[in-house]
């Protein structure tokens, strides 16, 4: 059978930006939460998704980047760089990244300060995850293993918007839970259908 991991981006309100400018340093200082704990989601199309505590238990944080709205011409730090430093604590995954002094990263340093950038995004793919009340309306999903965290963002969209991603894993599971397909090639079919590839 084929496994393929889904990359998944979540992006929330993030109040807990703060931006300093430091003299030694050639850029601005930014921090905040790009993960928190145990909070739910906004609905994603059919359920509402928790990230447990134990979601980062074992991750390697040695690579994660630090983008400007997920994309990754826009590097603004980086952990194998030193410019970007991540700490797991009770309340969820604290960064703290050296903005760069370009024209990038001084837009986005004021665009924060502003008040104009609220949110925080992260990208991954799963390990694993729980479902419950799949046959009411909205559907509860928590996610108990990140497998890998590639990127974090600061992004102008303070609330999830991926969500046609997070619908077709909670599509997949459903049709998991109904019945198995009969054979690889039916399954190679759907998968091609629901994820285009």
């Amino acid at each position: 059978m084929i496994v393929n991991k889904i990359k998944e981006i979540r992006v929330a309100n993030n109040s807990d930006f703060k931006l300093e400018k430091r003299a030694e340093s050639n850029g601005n200082n930014l921090s905040g939460y790009a993960i928190i704990f145990d909070q739910p989601s906004e609905d994603l199309g059919g359920f509402i998704e928790y990230v447990d505590r134990s979601a980062l238990d074992g991750v390697d944080l040695s690579k994660v980047q630090l983008l400007y709205n997920h994309n990754w011409d826009n590097i603004l730090a980086r952990t194998d760089s030193g410019t970007l430093s991540l700490q797991v604590d009770d309340r969820g995954l604290f960064f703290n990244a050296q903005i760069p002094d370009t024209t990038l990263g001084n837009d986005v340093s004021e665009n924060v300060r502003n008040g104009n950038l609220k949110g925080c995004s992260f990208g991954f793919t799963i390990r694993n995850d729980s479902w419950q009340n799949t046959t009411s309306d909205t559907a509860i999903r928590h996610i108990t293993e990140i497998d890998d965290l590639f990127e974090l963002s600061i992004t102008p969209m303070p609330a999830y918007q991926e969500t046609t991603v997070s619908k077709r894993s909670l599509d997949k599971f459903k049709q998991q839970e109904i019945k198995s397909l009969g054979s690889e090639l039916e399954l190679i079919k759907l998968r091609s259908k629901l994820y285009g590839y």
